[in-house]
């Protein structure tokens, strides 16, 4: 393990939108540019003059990205070292709509 890899790092991934958000008629408000590690955000109800929001992060995904992916991205490493005997820490927070 080098010590670039001791490190925080922060990942999002956009969920995809559920049906019944469909069935209400609930617009997708992110937009995930993975190469760049960029969120960009636009408030749905508001005219194209308000702008959008940008963030970045690590590593940003799509909701259209499958699981495995994910792991293999950003997982598999940490659960490698702790085998390994390091301390690993993967936290995940899910908000849902």
């Amino acid at each position: 393990m080098s010590k670039g890899d001791e490190s925080v790092k922060v990942v999002v991934r956009i969920r995809p939108i559920s049906a019944e958000e469909e069935r209400n008629g609930n617009q997708i408000a992110t937009e995930a540019f993975p190469d760049r590690g960029l969120i960009v955000v636009k408030n749905p109800k508001s005219n194209d003059s308000d702008g959008a929001k940008n963030f970045t992060f690590d590593a940003v995904f799509g909701p259209n990205v499958e699981q495995k992916f994910i792991y293999d991205t950003c997982a598999a490493s940490v659960v490698e070292s702790v085998l390994n005997g390091y301390n690993g820490t993967i936290f995940a927070y899910g908000q849902t709509g």
